[in-house]
């Protein structure tokens, strides 16, 4: 555990607010950092309506208020959260956390006029100190690893703290409050390791843990993690595991090695056999060897960066790999009949006509048969990413701080990407879209264990023909709209009527006439009786490990995609 016996002198009530999809497991190991210092921890969900939060927290009163900001474009609204507590007389100290805050706390700072702190990067040591400042009434501006709003409301920005080497010294997360029991298939986030060592341009996680002194990737030792793991199952009666780390197989043979060592521990240990779990890794990464090892030890879902199917594309990634890699990745899966998922990014800021005919030519290669689900986005420059700071120098970044945009090169391609938003935006970003709908039943259908797999082959291979045929629909429209746009002069070219209409008008149908087909396939009662039988529950343990919201147009945020 952490050393935290200065922080005894006195016990402060802390609260912590952020969504509690995947369980949150950044809040939850600040939880219980904090519960191993002394401190009382508790968790609120957030909500864009302030009145619940405020109301707890004058009927609570905590010393200390944590805020998570997972998504930049949220901060205004974050914001608006911490105003109505400061006008509602909360005194408490705010603190703000989170990669988009870690970055730019300026930006976030002069928006969260009532922070009264950011806590950046790794934030487990920071917290403890904070709070141990806080409980013995000691100037707590000068901590390393924050940023403190001073009496003249300037920021003071102090030199970041080394990172925590050894992880089995953190407390386990603080999951008390979290119901697995009273759920049909109690499912739990797990973390084996933090970090990762590639440096792809669009994702912020290098620059994240590079930014502390350490390493790029750090491991739990599988003994420390089993432990957890058996924990969860006897006495949370948690058998389904999803494994957060940015990259389980990260770091070569080392991590191969450290991958099987946990697998034999599971499967040679009294939960062998009774609990399943996914990963997620790139495709390059994967062997058969290593495959089958994970497999005996429970795994039963995988999800790959494939992110591109064409050379230029993963070289504007920076990937290094090419898309025979993502092949090979996908065949070893089917063989080991594993469910796999995978982000793809159709457009990039440098994309052409030539790459997204490419990519969609893949997506029919790669998953035409249906055994995943072919979703897209484009990429987006998140705050902290290289992918960021090289649109800034081409004087290409756009938008705000909180939600950055760019234009494409060719402007056709500006008028494609809102035909695309048109077309597919319900089938890959909202809860009732057809991706979603089909991630869950093909993981279902797939789990490896024997108390939870409840699907016949036949209905799996029914599951699959419906996915392959959205996969096919969705490429070949994909392939129409860009012969037209390329045979069409940019003032020629019209997104809501004619021949595009037409082309989204048919897509969409097709979308509603697969949908009101699973729909069916799922309510059919005998199906929910034999569910029923094996205490399952829709979505009961996919849904917690991706985030969605009808409500919101997610591809516009980029949320989902690293």
């Amino acid at each position: 555990m952490l050393d935290a016996a200065q922080s005894r002198t006195a016990t402060l009530k802390t609260l912590f607010v952020g969504f509690q999809d995947q369980d949150n497991l950044g809040l939850r190991y600040l939880m219980g950092a904090a519960a191993a210092a002394g401190h009382e921890t508790a968790i609120e969900t957030y909500d864009r309506n302030p009145q619940p939060l405020i109301d707890r927290v004058l009927r609570e009163k905590p010393d200390f208020i944590g805020f998570s900001l997972i998504f930049q474009y949220m901060t205004g609204e974050f914001g608006d959260v911490i105003d109505a507590l400061r006008r509602a007389g909360v005194t408490s100290h705010i603190s703000i956390g989170g990669h988009f805050p870690s970055f730019d706390y300026e930006t976030v700072m002069g928006q969260i006029s009532g922070a009264d702190s950011v806590i950046r990067f790794e934030g487990e040591a920071t917290l403890v100190d904070l709070l141990g400042a806080l409980a013995k009434g000691e100037d707590w501006r000068r901590l390393a690893g924050l940023v403190a709003r001073l009496d003249d409301g300037k920021l003071h920005a102090n030199p970041l703290r080394k990172q925590i080497m050894d992880l089995d010294s953190i407390a386990w997360p603080d999951r008390a409050d979290i119901g697995y029991e009273q759920t049909a298939q109690p499912t739990a986030a797990i973390l084996g390791s933090r970090g990762c060592p590639w440096n792809c341009d669009f994702c912020s996680i290098r620059p994240f843990y590079e930014a502390q002194e350490g390493s790029l990737r750090r491991l739990r030792s599988p003994c420390d993690v089993m432990e957890e793991m058996r924990h969860l199952y006897h006495d949370r009666s948690v058998s389904l595991f999803l494994f957060q780390d940015d990259d389980f197989l990260a770091t070569g043979a080392r991590a191969r090695n450290w991958a099987g060592e946990l697998s034999d521990l599971i499967a040679d240990s009294d939960i062998g056999g009774k609990v399943s779990w996914k990963m997620s890794c790139r495709s390059d990464e994967l062997r058969p060897d290593i495959i089958a090892r994970m497999v005996r030890g429970g795994l039963t879902h995988v999800y790959m960066g494939v992110e591109s199917g064409d050379v230029q594309g993963l070289k504007n990634m920076n990937k290094m790999m090419s898309p025979d890699k993502h092949l090979d990745a996908g065949q070893m899966l089917r063989d080991a009949g594993l469910s796999f998922d995978f982000g793809f990014m159709l457009m990039d800021p440098w994309s052409d006509f030539r790459m997204i005919r490419a990519n969609a030519q893949f997506l029919e290669t790669f998953v035409g048969d249906g055994w995943s689900v072919a979703s897209f986005c484009r990429m987006l420059p998140y705050s902290g990413t290289p992918i960021e700071r090289k649109l800034r120098a081409e004087g290409r970044l756009e938008g705000s701080g909180f939600e950055p945009d760019y234009k494409f090169l060719d402007p056709k391609l500006d008028r494609f990407y809102a035909w695309m938003l048109e077309t597919f935006h319900t089938r890959n970003f909202t809860n009732e879209g057809l991706s979603h709908l089909l991630r869950a039943m093909l993981f279902e259908s797939r789990l490896q264990s024997a108390q939870t797999r409840w699907m016949s082959e036949e209905e799996t291979r029914w599951l699959q023909y419906i996915t392959a045929r959205t996969n096919r629909s969705a490429v070949t429209t994909v392939l129409q709209a860009v012969d037209y746009f390329e045979r069409t002069a940019l003032d020629e070219i019209v997104v809501y009527d004619g021949f595009l209409a037409a082309l989204t008008a048919r897509e969409l149908h097709e979308q509603a006439t697969l949908t009101s087909q699973l729909h069916a396939f799922w309510t059919d009662p005998d199906r929910q009786a034999r569910r029923r039988a094996q205490h399952q529950s829709l979505l009961g343990g996919f849904e917690g490990s991706w985030t969605f919201d009808s409500a919101e147009a997610w591809e516009t945020r980029g949320v989902g995609v690293r």
